[in-house]
């Protein structure tokens, strides 16, 4: 199928982003919507054009979606979490008992409510409780501690905080900025001291009485935080609409049906738990798997056990998985199709093969939900896909022109419908101006598109080397470094040239109980990379600086620099060959 063939897209659709307009259009105009060579794209397309077209948009909320869900199959298993398996009736008098619960401690339209909560059904009930409010959810990183944490309870300005028993003793409410917090209150059974009033206990024993309150589809609906690996946390403020329209996406691109049982074991404090699995499960008539936390060791089970068709991953837990002994029980599942990203492409094929499934691979950010995807019908291994429905995207120079096919440029893009990409940082607007300068959102990081129009990621643009005239990527630096047998993990970051540009420096992390001669590991590069990517100085450290999501947090080795301990290949004396 040819980019501009799309025999399907009638004009039957008037809206003004119908799939009509997209007669003629070609993959290289900037601006114009890039057609894939995917029917399930454009099959896509032009049903969330028929959806929105055929919606009023105070019922693109996940309250009306369940609403919807309770009176087309309400004795249907919606989720199962934290060994509780619920019906879409069921969880909906779950979520209006603890809905009443929160009105009744002042929770009103727009209010914030934090939740620090694990991967749980009480998760889950609060969150779809704050939309039948219309109040806002801001779930927070279980990891975070200390400055990270004091700046989201400040910044988010929550006044109720819904928490695990283990993290009570964080929020010290004789200090700023906890003491604003009005109501803290403890998930499950309590805190350890039983001080603190519970859920269960502030449960009304009447029955709920709380209508849903109407929301408009731009009202927020969440604040995410960023891991903030070059600042603080930024609050991405998303809407009602956003998780709505990202979850439908999900349903027609990848073909969700209403006996799929969609798994997840990533943390719900991140979109990609909330979106590709509940929301998504959710408008399909489905049912959601919520685990507490990635076991490779237990994996499949779970799988087998709750009768998952599909799940959801994050890059390292392909290698972690493909590690396992190998077992009869490996294709002993219904699994067919998994999704998420940054799966080592090396590992495509006998990941596949193994456990007989197909990986599906995207990249997004929580500012966008899925801006790029591998279509089923039409994937290319080692690209992150081409440009889903809803959003234009470009690859662009640093004065937001387009650049050619094949060049590497920033990625930005911008939404065709609204609402459909975040609103805005949370009390950030200088951020969020920065953000979305000339009126796209620009995402940091370093594409390449190739004739197809299919998307293939490089590399931060911050973490970008020019050496000599030369672009590095320090992403494809680090993966021959971590290739070295003695190598545990590394990062690769740029230091101050004294002839101008840049030198490559890498921090590296030895195996426990090996070491590591720093020329060993240039040899074992240069075979392997151009000469001017082999790393010039090598600093070898117990631990790499990271941030609560375990991202690698470059800004503090840049900031360090070139260190007395710090290695010199040019001080060696060692040449390279060319």
């Amino acid at each position: 199928m040819s980019w501009t063939e799309v025999p399907e897209l009638s004009a039957e659709v008037t809206t003004p982003s119908s799939a009509k307009h997209l007669a003629g259009e070609t993959a290289g105009t900037f601006g114009e919507r890039q057609l894939a060579p995917s029917d399930a794209i454009a099959r896509a397309y032009t049903e969330l054009d028929r959806l929105i077209a055929s919606t009023e948009p105070s019922t693109r909320t996940l309250s009306a979606a369940l609403a919807a869900g309770v009176a087309s199959h309400p004795d249907r298993v919606f989720l199962l979490a934290g060994g509780q398996e619920l019906t879409y009736a069921g969880f909906e008098r779950r979520v209006a008992q603890v809905a009443t619960a929160l009105r009744d401690l002042g929770v009103t339209a727009g209010a914030r409510v934090l939740l620090m909560l694990p991967n749980s059904l009480d998760f889950v009930l609060t969150w779809f409780a704050c939309a039948r409010l219309n109040a806002i959810q801001v779930p927070v990183n279980t990891a975070y501690r200390g400055l990270l944490l004091e700046h989201v309870v400040e910044n988010s300005q929550a006044r109720v905080a819904i928490v695990a028993p283990a993290h009570v003793a964080l929020f010290d409410r004789t200090r700023q900025p906890f003491h604003d917090i009005e109501h803290l209150i403890a998930a499950g059974d309590g805190d350890a001291h039983g001080t603190t009033p519970t859920l269960h206990s502030v449960l009304s024993p009447h029955a709920p009485d709380v209508p849903v309150v109407h929301a408009a589809q731009s009202d927020p609906s969440a604040i995410l935080y960023s891991s903030g690996t070059t600042g603080p946390s930024k609050g991405i403020l998303l809407s009602h609409h956003y998780l709505w329209f990202h979850a439908h996406r999900i349903r027609l691109q990848t073909g969700v049906q209403a006996h799929d049982r969609l798994y997840t074991c990533l943390p719900l404090f991140h979109a990609n738990a909330q979106v590709l699995t509940v929301a998504a499960a959710l408008v399909s008539g489905a049912s959601a798997v919520v685990d507490e936390r990635f076991s490779a060791s237990r994996f499949w089970n779970r799988l087998r056990e709750t009768g998952a068709t599909r799940f959801n991953y994050i890059g390292g837990m392909i290698p972690i998985l493909m590690k396992q002994p190998p077992s009869e029980g490996d294709r002993d599942h219904r699994v067919r199709v998994a999704l998420g990203a940054a799966a080592p492409a090396e590992l495509f094929d006998a990941f596949e093969k193994r456990f007989g499934l197909r990986l599906i691979e995207s990249y997004g950010q929580t500012e966008n939900c899925v801006a790029l995807t591998n279509p089923e019908d039409a994937r290319r291994t080692g690209s992150v896909g081409l440009p889903v429905c809803g959003f234009d995207v470009e690859v662009v120079d640093d004065e937001d022109q387009p650049v050619p096919t094949g060049t590497q440029g920033e990625l930005v893009f911008r939404p065709r419908y609204p609402d459909i990409m975040m609103s805005g940082y949370h009390r950030m607007p200088e951020a969020t101006v920065g953000a979305t300068k000339n009126l796209w959102f620009h995402t940091g990081d370093l594409f390449r598109r190739d004739s197809d129009g299919y998307f293939y990621f490089i590399d931060r643009k911050k973490d970008a080397i020019r050496r000599r005239g030369e672009n590095i990527s320090a992403f494809e630096v680090e993966l021959v470094v971590n290739s070295h047998p003695a190598v545990l993990e590394s990062a690769a970051y740029a230091v101050p040239s004294e002839v101008g540009e840049d030198e490559v420096m890498v921090a590296v992390v030895v195996k426990h109980g090996m070491t590591l001669d720093p020329l060993d590991l240039i040899k074992h590069c240069e075979p392997q990379m151009p000469y001017f990517a082999v790393p010039r100085y090598v600093d070898i450290r117990d631990e790499l600086p990271k941030t609560p999501t375990h991202r690698v947090e470059k800004y503090r080795l840049r900031q360090a620099g070139v260190q007395p301990s710090t290695w010199d290949r040019e001080a060696s004396g060692y040449q390279l060959r060319r």
